[in-house]
């Protein structure tokens, strides 16, 4: 039914916003879309373009849409949709990213989806121009509990991966941008640096996977190492909470 390249896998999301947010987005790569009774209105624009396209669309039951999600978290709605195209960096991208004011997320291994879809989900409402993955923990991207938990902000917001985190961060500082990693012990602390990603160069947050934080290699390649303060009742935060209030008060001050 679809006339897109085969080479290309399909994806299944559920949940509101993230499947309202793929058909107002990318309604051309909607192959199959399910619903509850209850969304058949709100539908009703969707459901003509699906049917101009000749796409299949369905009323089901919710044990219907539990067993084609996987999940008991659809919300009433399951589409399934060619996967999206994966861009890589390049060196014109990372020179633009240098050379505009703006914050681009950069991850290093963060793996766990629902954290993911968190991180894009803050990273989109707070106005990042982008996210930057390693290769390491990318493939999280697969997964429909990412999609759900981002909320819409993995279809807003640009995503690139990359071959090589440590050469894209030389680069893109090369390039005359600002990469800061975020790490407990980061010399530098927020209120360091609240406020200037809203000026020239570029900046670039880099937060590292759940468990282990940033990679050596990584943490060496960034200009500075940046904190989360706290009061010292525990030891650390999740890497979203911590990614979130770094981004914030790095756009925002």
């Amino acid at each position: 039914m679809s006339n897109q390249p085969t080479t290309r896998q399909e994806q299944t999301l559920c949940g509101l916003h993230a499947v309202h947010a793929a058909l107002a987005r990318r309604p051309g790569d909607v192959l199959r879309l399910f619903y509850a009774e209850r969304h058949e209105r709100a539908l009703a624009d969707a459901l003509r373009g699906l049917a101009a396209q000749r796409r299949v669309f369905r009323k089901v039951t919710d044990g219907e849409l539990e067993r084609l999600s996987g999940s008991r978290a659809h919300q009433g709605l399951v589409a399934v949709l060619v996967s999206p195209m994966v861009v890589h960096t390049d060196a014109r991208l990372l020179q633009d990213l240098a050379h505009t004011p703006g914050v681009t997320l950069a991850l290093d291994g963060v793996s766990n989806p629902h954290n993911l879809g968190a991180l894009a989900r803050t990273a989109a409402f707070l106005g990042a121009r982008g996210l930057l993955l390693a290769e390491q923990g990318a493939d999280s991207m697969a997964s429909a509990a990412a999609w759900r938990t981002a909320e819409g902000g993995l279809e807003t917001l640009p995503v690139w991966r990359s071959r090589n985190l440590v050469r894209d961060l030389e680069s893109f500082q090369a390039a005359g941008g600002l990469a800061v990693g975020l790490a407990m012990d980061g010399r530098q602390t927020l209120a360091q640096l609240a406020g200037r990603g809203r000026h020239a160069p570029g900046w670039m947050l880099v937060a590292g996977a759940e468990e282990t934080g940033l990679r050596a290699e990584v943490r060496a390649a960034c200009r500075q190492a940046v904190r989360v303060e706290g009061v010292g009742a525990v030891e650390s935060l999740n890497v979203g909470v911590a990614t979130g209030i770094a981004l914030e008060r790095l756009i925002n001050g």
